[in-house]
């Protein structure tokens, strides 16, 4: 069938509404002559009509080469915030109407997708879900969903094939409302056959849904992951806003509303078994242009933003001004940071992150680059953006990678996405925070000339099937395949898996065949030997962490890892001095003093050997102390007054009686050093 389609191209076109809108702005960006809190505001506040489904897209802007396709709006959809594909295409829908003051109406759903005629638009609708309060999150896992609707994490099933849940628990409880733009959001799964989420601003303190009296996990300024099988919770870096995306490779991404692509560098656990560290945020802005870029929209800016401005500038309303003052143009609505890991795409726009902005009524995209052990993020389109529209009330607020191997835009449309508590009252009096709640689009970013694939069906899938597709060129195939394999723990899997780690040219493949054994608990130290001498630097990587399986019962994979000091590959060695921390014999005290000499000059790698020395300091102190070229350089005084600090926190008695004995033996020359040591 012939698809709604973006057709925004002619200037004219342009012209034609920047008039229309000009008029309607008018009264907004002229200067009144008096601003007061008792002032009637009415004349400046205009409603903004919406534009029905069709006619919406004639206000989008795309780059060349790409189609923005609608494939699905009102009455099918409302208010969507997040989805969820399972296994055999159908899309589940977290459906917010209740955004953002309807506290207690409890009006949250989660709505069923299906394409009945497999034309890649969805035409059946079934509410699977409902009576629900501020839902944002939802996953698919075992025929079922895990949805997020704080302060709890549901699990929700269709046991009898109607197409409506029937089974229906708490699974976890304790994430804390207070801020409804900052509520728990954005269910992932990870390599690590964990079900990912993001906390957000609010924060938690998590137990089980039937257990009162459980010790809570507190999740202030972290994540968390579960596994689904066992509901065992543990903390994760992270903590930004809303929106939480992997790489390929299992980098996390994440963002807040004026920070709109950010990193996380270490695992929390790495840092939480040193006491003595203190650790910086794992979180860091890696957007080359700055966490609150400009931003290029087409759409005019809201009357009420222009107001609010003025009123803030003035002094007459309390709040931060932003931007030097100006109500647009920049990231204020950051939203969804998502990785394209699809395979519809061109070769060298896979892997591109994408970011909405729902305040700018755009799509941003950024091409990453290696950084040392990090990434940066540079801006792709020069004074314009992926995808812009003329219509205010377009809200990209998720995304999601699909089964066809396009990007899927979740597009709130609402006429005022905003916190109600950062609305003057004069202001928010003249507006409807409830209009377009009975509103909601889905679009699919495609390149031009796509042809709609056949729908997949997994669920019947055999298990050699699903081993075969962790071959597959598509990120969604990939989890979909891990995940299945999972659920199943056929050990009828584990021998091809073995193959696929050795035998496969993908080497996507090999690691995910690595953690698929891990999760069903039959690696072993030879697998995990192999894939340490695997061609790829990005599988030697995660086989070192994955070494942490075996360590203890495999003197063969230790001494592997010692050796992996002079891996040319500097996210390796990262990788190893986390590691190296599991290891409780001293030898690992010389590997990691080989790195500290090799890469301590990086305050990353410098972190990583850190955490690794909640023991040992002294010894790594006193070894990296003995080069006196390493000793006199910039990078080896602060690494040595870095582990002097972690034995004076430590107090350790015999570290101690190393640092004095180090400073003893420093030649005059090094005077400045012992001081500061």
């Amino acid at each position: 069938m012939r698809f709604p389609q973006s057709r925004f191209r002619s200037p004219a076109l342009v012209l034609t509404i920047g008039l229309t809108f000009a008029a309607l702005w008018s009264a907004a960006a002229a200067q009144p002559p008096v601003d007061d809190v008792s002032k009637d505001y009415s004349s400046e506040l205009p409603r903004i009509p919406p534009h029905e489904p069709a006619e919406a897209m004639d206000t989008f802007q795309v780059q060349p080469g790409y189609e923005l396709q609608q494939v699905a709006a009102e009455p099918l959809v409302a208010s969507p915030v997040a989805v969820s594909f399972d296994e055999n295409g159908r899309l589940y829908v977290v459906e917010m109407r209740d955004y953002s003051e309807q506290e207690t109406e409890r009006l949250g759903t989660i709505r069923l997708l299906e394409d009945t005629d497999e034309d890649g638009r969805f035409d059946k609708s079934t509410v699977f879900l409902d009576d629900l309060s501020w839902p944002t999150a939802a996953i698919c896992y075992d025929g079922g969903v895990f949805v997020g609707a704080a302060p709890d994490l549901l699990y929700a099933k269709d046991t009898d094939g109607d197409g409506r849940a029937d089974l229906r628990r708490v699974v976890f409880t304790g994430f804390d409302r207070s801020n409804v733009q900052g509520l728990m959001n954005t269910l992932q799964w990870g390599l690590d056959h964990r079900i990912h989420g993001a906390t957000s601003s609010s924060g938690a303190a998590l137990r089980p849904g039937d257990d009162a009296k459980t010790r809570p996990v507190t999740l202030r300024g972290r994540d968390f992951a579960f596994d689904p099988r066992t509901l065992k919770v543990e903390t994760t870096s992270g903590g930004a806003q809303h929106g939480m995306s992997f790489d390929d490779w299992g980098r996390k991404f994440v963002c807040s509303n004026s920070d709109h692509l950010q990193l996380v560098m270490f695992e929390d656990r790495y840092v939480a078994r040193n006491p003595y560290l203190v650790a910086p945020s794992a979180r860091i802005s890696i957007a080359a242009d700055g966490p609150q870029a400009e931003v290029f929209r087409s759409s005019p800016v809201e009357p009420w933003r222009i107001v609010r401005t003025r009123l803030r500038v003035s002094g007459v309303v309390k709040g931060p001004i932003e931007g030097g003052g100006r109500a647009a143009g920049y990231f204020t609505g950051a939203t969804g940071a998502t990785i394209y890991r699809g395979n519809a795409w061109p070769e060298q726009d896979r892997g591109l992150a994408i970011i909405g902005d729902v305040g700018s009524n755009i799509i941003h995209r950024k091409r990453l680059e290696p950084d040392g052990v990090g990434l940066v993020g540079r801006r792709i389109d020069e004074k314009s953006e992926f995808v812009a529209s003329t219509d205010t009330w377009f809200r990209p607020a998720q995304f999601a990678n699909a089964p066809d191997g396009a990007l899927y835009v979740i597009d709130v449309y609402r006429e005022v996405i905003e916190h109600p508590k950062s609305l003057p009252e004069m202001i928010k009096k003249h507006l409807d925070l409830t209009s377009g709640r009975d509103r909601g689009r889905i679009y699919r970013i495609v390149p031009a000339g796509f042809k709609q694939p056949k729908l997949p069906r997994l669920g019947g899938a055999t298990t050699a099937e699903l081993v075969a597709l962790l071959e597959h060129p598509n990120g969604w195939h990939r989890d979909t395949a891990g995940r299945l394999l999972y659920e199943r723990q056929d050990k009828a899997a584990v021998e091809p898996l073995r193959r696929l780690t050795t035998e496969s040219k993908s080497p996507l493949a090999r690691m995910h065949a690595l953690f698929a054994l891990d999760a069903l608990a039959v690696l072993d130290a030879e697998s995990v030997l192999r894939a340490l001498a695997d061609e790829h630097a990005y599988v030697r990587e995660h086989a070192v962490r994955l070494s942490e399986r075996v360590l203890e019962e495999s003197t063969e994979v230790r001494r592997k890892l010692y050796t992996m000091v002079g891996d040319d590959d500097p996210r390796v060695r990262y990788q190893l001095a986390f590691t190296l921390g599991e290891i409780s014999e001293r030898r690992r005290n010389e590997a990691l003093s080989q790195l500290a000499m090799r890469d301590g000059g990086d305050s990353w790698v410098r972190l990583a050997i850190l955490s690794s020395l909640s023991t040992g300091a002294g010894d790594v102190l006193a070894r990296v102390a003995a080069d006196e070229e390493y000793r006199q350089s910039d990078a080896g005084r602060g690494m040595l007054e870095a582990l002097a600090s972690q034995v004076g926190a430590n107090q350790q008695k015999d570290e101690v009686t190393e640092l004095l004995a180090v400073i003893q033996s420093l030649p005059p020359n090094d005077s400045l050093l012992a001081q500061s040591l």
